[in-house]
């Protein structure tokens, strides 16, 4: 007599055992079966909705097929997304790569400026709203080597020479990215260094070099000079401002410069201009901004002195 208890248990078994074998890796491992099922699920569920019944809907949503196959689907699109990201990321490496090859051959021969030169005459490459083609990401890739190239030679040289050599790359050409622009920018980070752990009497003496009246308006004398300047003129007036003795002395001297001016009895543009280069300059300058610190005053002529 067969045992129906032990048919019951079989069956169970075996329905237990397909249910297992239709889990998220089977479905993912199966995407069509997955498609099929979730679509059978939200028909299903649709049914129930148009029943209007809870229990249904409820027990529907919480099916462990059902997640299971949503979740393939969901993990299968986020893995050939990324498939497709390498594969366009792998064809545009090796486009440029035979870009950067083509362009190399073609400047193997040439200096770091005539590189430059090849890299401005490039068309179609600064469009905006545009995703650059391999040929334009490989140039600028090139040109920033050779801008590279350039200040590395540039900066060995001393200042007077790196502007001597902008001076002539900035006859023909002064674009943006251009030879002249790189020798400008190797001009002002030359300033910069050159700069960067002189005090206020050097930095105020090498004013002359830094921002000569053919550069004045370059950044080596807007920025990498006049940082400088500021940086320790900053310190010189704190110090002034901090110490009575150093700044009545300070103050007073200017004061006497002021009054062997006056005595010249010159034009006023002239004694304009002498007053100016004694109270625009160290120290007198910085006399000056500790005055206002002081609060002792916001008009400082030096016309006269600070007794104690």
């Amino acid at each position: 007599m067969i045992n129906l208890k032990v048919i019951g248990l079989v069956l169970i078994a075996e329905l237990s055992l397909v249910r297992c074998e239709k889990n998220q890796e089977y479905y993912l491992k199966h995407i069509d079966s997955a498609e099929k099922k979730l679509k059978d699920c939200r028909n299903d569920l649709d049914l129930a909705f148009r029943q209007k019944d809870d229990k249904l809907i409820e027990k529907i949503r919480n099916h462990t097929e059902c997640q299971a196959a949503k979740n393939a689907i969901n993990e299968d699109r986020i893995l050939q997304a990324k498939l497709e990201q390498e594969r366009k990321a792998a064809e545009e490496k090796l486009a440029l790569e035979t870009e950067m090859t083509t362009i190399r051959n073609q400047i193997a021969d040439k200096s770091w400026q005539k590189s430059i030169n090849e890299y401005l005459k490039i068309e179609g490459c600064n469009v905006l709203f545009s995703a650059p083609s391999p040929k334009c990401k490989a140039w600028e890739i090139v040109y920033s080597e050779k801008v590279d190239e350039g200040k590395k030679e540039l900066k060995q040289l001393p200042f007077e020479d790196i502007k001597a050599q902008m001076m002539s790359l900035c006859k023909f050409d002064r674009r943006q990215g251009s030879n002249c622009a790189v020798a400008q920018l190797v001009l002002e980070e030359k300033a910069t260094e050159d700069l960067v752990n002189a005090d206020i009497q050097t930095i105020d003496s090498k004013k002359s070099l830094y921002c000569a009246e053919d550069i004045y308006f370059l950044n080596a004398c807007r920025n990498s000079w006049q940082n400088a300047w500021n940086k320790e003129s900053d310190k010189q007036v704190k110090f002034f401002t901090d110490n009575d003795d150093e700044f009545i002395k300070t103050f007073n001297s200017c004061a006497d410069k002021i009054a062997d001016i006056e005595e010249l009895n010159l034009e006023w543009r002239e004694k304009n201009t002498l007053e100016h280069k004694i109270t625009g300059t160290y120290p007198c300058y910085q006399a000056k901004k500790a005055y206002i610190e002081r609060g002792l005053g916001y008009s400082v002529d030096f016309k006269k002195k600070i007794e104690k």
